[in-house]
């Protein structure tokens, strides 16, 4: 994460997306991201392109409970 990104993905966007007030995604525009693209013959090139990134809340190893707080999947 840069600046630009931290200015919009802090921890009230985040609470807010937590508790369910506010947009559940954050979009993250980016003019220049550095990548590496793979060409047909097999040799790797080095390009700058833009790039948009989504961030949002996602619980794949936790459950949530009622009181807005989480546990692990088979938790008892």
């Amino acid at each position: 994460m840069n600046y630009s990104t931290s200015q919009l993905v802090n921890f009230e966007a985040i609470m807010y997306m937590i508790l369910g007030m506010g947009e559940p995604t954050v979009k993250v525009h980016t003019e220049r991201k550095i990548k590496c693209k793979r060409r047909v013959c097999g040799t790797v090139s080095i390009v700058t392109e833009p790039e948009d990134k989504m961030y949002r809340i996602s619980f794949f190893k936790r459950r949530r409970l009622g009181d807005n707080t989480s546990v692990p999947f088979g938790y008892k």
